[in-house]
């Protein structure tokens, strides 16, 4: 019996969790591929997961065993109806500059009940067995391991063994929204199975009583405590929150994937296998140890004047992080479980701190903050809310500090012990950013010793995490003063912007990327720097088509600080294709940056279309432009839409018969070259590509560029340039499309 419950549990929380990845890669193409849009997706997955814990729990309260099963099998088959799953045909795409609400809305229309079915499945089985004569029936709470076992494998299998190999939606009947139909179908046939071992039980009596009939029957559920209700959903809301805030860290930087969306998740849904799976307690206090430290990690990453940590630790020290808080935080959810009188309330209220969770990652903090603060915000609380170490404690580190510094910070008060740790922090950020070019192990030093001294109160969490954020504040009020001064600041749904002036030499950043710079001087701010220098790869492509042999017209995707306008001249137009308004009007602002405005001093026919640049392009018409070029970024991102068949077909319909295509595929994590080789090969176009390297200034940065033509004689003089070198292609990436991508294949797995 307890075979059929796991794989219904099981099916149920693969369907679940594919259907996720699959909605989200639907809806990227709409919106720029923002890791935004996960975020949104998220808050809508965890908002219906409640709505559907919530309905499991009133079912199963108020409506007796034998009509319970007649009315959710009757709801379960209803989604029958509504497959295959997909976007409205007549869905139109949104204006709005947060349009969060939009995605909402979509996939409520679009899979909104079938997901809602899906997500009663675990909890209201669960509920089920607990009535049979099983021998687990009284602790049926190892169902739960089976539904996120499910979950993750749909979660690693999706990049790994469907996204490479099943398309999307395809034409075909082996696709992955038809092959997802199929499993539901699966499903409510093995859930149906699952009713009709429950009837051969004879569920009455005490053994199926509800808690409305228990207390019918005048034995009444004790209260449940207010604070134990709001530690459960404490402890589901800081992982669920701090779930989005690395996977935003990680998709800003990486690329706005559903691989790099997935791993996280995955990490997420393990620790809940794990903690409900005969989880000793002594793995939960190696957990409870072994977390301040990685906190403290995570908060030395986030100082300012620390030095950088390795790239490979960088990539990896959210994830571990992330994984740690989960373990423990879901740790102290299972030790605390309650009989299975009360398993739906419990269910109920994790549920509810998981939709708060997104929440304030996808609604609350993009408003409330300018930066991505809610991050280091949510470490700081899991810091505060560690389960206190009882016993000796084996780390000798901890040992030896809290017997040199923490008695006598504790003996000296509360607010003495963190005004000490401030003005330690204080000290010595002051004492980095006064030193001329620090070594790098002062640096590390300099900003451990603050952290040290946090370390000490590790026996008092609440404690700790105060001296953690008192830390964070500090030194990140000393850099502001030190540091270069912000101009401009300022977050939307694509990310954070900010501006900054480094002498005559203002920067934009998007996230932790520079995009774009320029020198505010009167006579040098026409010269062109960053990855677009006159001697770099872009320098070389308008050199060669300059004066008569010059492209008239020019679009861009991505606007940035306008760089690429400051080698246009009169007679020449260049439509911009910006998705982020704030972008818009950052290049626009003469007191920021001028080569929008000086462009059209110089008579420049320059013109800005917001929208995403794929969607806005088809509205142009066939042979519009002379050249396109791709140079649109989210942090160090490239789009993947903007890479596949159907995108590269629709820019060739709005080339010139001569035009050429150039596209920037600067990027530290995905090489792209073989991903446009292959692509190039079956569109048939000469392509050429230069990898550019940069000099001992920090004006000047590598940019790895491609250009593609229909005609050889498009590509110019750099046909005949030995620095511009044939495209590489390669099987094992393969040919991307809307409905295929292999993004694992095009990872540089060394730097």
């Amino acid at each position: 019996m307890a075979i059929v419950w796991s794989a219904t549990i099981f099916l149920s929380a693969f369907l679940l969790f594919l259907v996720q990845p699959m909605m989200a890669k639907m809806i990227l193409p709409m919106l720029g591929g923002t890791p935004a849009v996960w975020n949104a997706c998220m808050l809508f997955f965890q908002t219906t997961l409640l709505a559907g814990y919530g309905y499991v729990h009133l079912l199963t309260s108020w409506v007796d065993p034998r009509r319970q099963v007649f009315v959710h099998l009757l709801l379960l088959a209803v989604p029958l109806l509504l497959l295959p799953i997909g976007i409205p045909t007549a869905w139109t795409f949104p204006d709005q500059t947060n349009p969060v609400l939009w995605v909402l809305l979509l996939l409520t229309v679009a899979i909104g009940f079938p997901f809602f079915m899906l997500s009663t499945t675990a909890p209201l089985l669960q509920k089920w067995f607990s009535w049979t004569s099983h021998p687990s029936a009284r602790d049926p709470y190892f169902l739960y391991a089976a539904s996120n076992a499910g979950s993750m494998v749909a979660l690693l299998g999706y990049p790994f063994a469907i996204e490479p190999w099943v398309p999307l939606r395809g034409t075909q009947g082996l696709s992955q929204t038809m092959l997802w139909s199929i499993g539901y179908g699966t499903l409510v046939a093995l859930l149906g199975t699952c009713a009709w071992l429950l009837r051969r039980e004879h569920v009455h009596g005490a053994a199926a009583s509800t808690s409305r009939s228990k207390a019918q029957a005048g034995v009444p559920l004790s209260p449940l405590p207010m604070l134990t209700r709001l530690r459960w959903i404490l402890l589901a809301f800081i992982p669920s929150s701090l779930l989005l805030g690395a996977t935003t860290h990680l998709t800003l930087n990486v690329a706005a994937i559903p691989l790099l969306w997935v791993v996280p998740l995955a990490l997420y849904l393990l620790s809940f296998i794990l903690v409900f799976a005969k989880w000793s307690h002594a793995n939960h206090r190696a957990m409870i140890i072994t977390l301040p430290v990685v906190l403290l990690l995570l908060m030395f990453n986030a100082i300012p004047f620390a030095p950088s940590l390795p790239y490979l630790v960088q990539l990896l020290l959210p994830l571990v992080g992330l994984s740690l808080v989960a373990m423990v935080c879901h740790g102290e959810l299972a030790r605390t479980r309650p009989t299975t009188d009360r398993l739906t309330i419990f269910y109920l209220l994790m549920s509810i701190g998981g939709a708060l969770g997104g929440l304030f990652n996808a609604l609350i903090a993009p408003i409330a903050f300018n930066d991505i603060y809610e991050y280091d915000l949510i470490l700081v609380l899991a810091a505060c809310v560690l389960p206190r170490l009882e016993g000796a404690d084996p780390l000798w580190l901890s040992r030896w500090i809290a017997s040199q510094w923490g008695s006598r910070l504790r003996d000296a008060g509360d607010l003495p012990w963190i005004a000490g740790v401030v003005l330690t922090a204080a000290l010595c950020s002051a004492l980095s950013y006064s030193l001329a070019q620090p070594p790098r192990i002062l640096d590390a030093v300099l900003a451990g010793i603050p952290l040290l001294l946090c370390y000490a109160c590790i026996r008092r969490p609440l404690h700790l995490g105060l001296a953690l954020g008192a830390v964070l504040i500090t030194t990140n009020v000393i850099s502001n003063v030190f540091d270069d001064p912000v101009l401009y600041q300022t977050r939307s749904f694509f990310g954070v912007l900010t501006v900054k002036a480094d002498g005559d030499v203002h920067r934009l950043k998007h996230g932790t990327i520079n995009h774009g710079m320029q020198r505010m001087q009167p006579e040098l701010r026409r010269e062109s720097v960053s990855y677009f220098h006159p001697a770099g790869p872009y320098g070389q492509v308008f050199a060669a088509f300059r004066g008569p042999e010059s492209k008239k017209r020019i679009a861009v995707t991505g606007l940035g600080i306008a760089a690429l306008a400051n080698y246009a001249e009169q007679g020449q137009s260049l439509t911009f294709y910006e998705i982020d308004p704030a972008v818009v009007e950052i290049a626009q602002n003469p007191k920021l940056f001028t080569y929008y405005d000086d462009a059209i001093r110089r008579g420049v026919d320059l013109r800005v279309v917001v929208g995403d640049a794929r969607l806005k392009m088809l509205e142009a018409p066939d042979g519009a432009y002379d050249m396109v070029i791709l140079d649109a970024f989210t942090s160090d991102a490239i789009p993947v839409h903007l890479l596949t068949r159907e995108a590269m077909e629709m820019y060739l319909r709005k080339l010139a018969p001569d035009g050429l295509l150039v596209i920037h595929i600067s990027n530290r994590y995905l090489a792209l070259e073989p991903v446009l080789g292959n692509l190039g090969n079956v569109l048939h176009l000469f392509g050429l590509k230069q990898f550019g390297t940069s000099n001992d200034t920090i004006l000047q940065y590598a940019a790895d560029i491609v250009v593609m033509a229909k005609q050889k004689e498009a590509l110019g003089a750099l046909d005949k340039d030995p620095r511009w070198t044939p495209l590489l292609q390669s099987s094992t990436v393969g040919l991307w499309s809307d409905d295929f991508s292999n993004v694992v294949s095009a990872i540089k797995w060394s730097k």
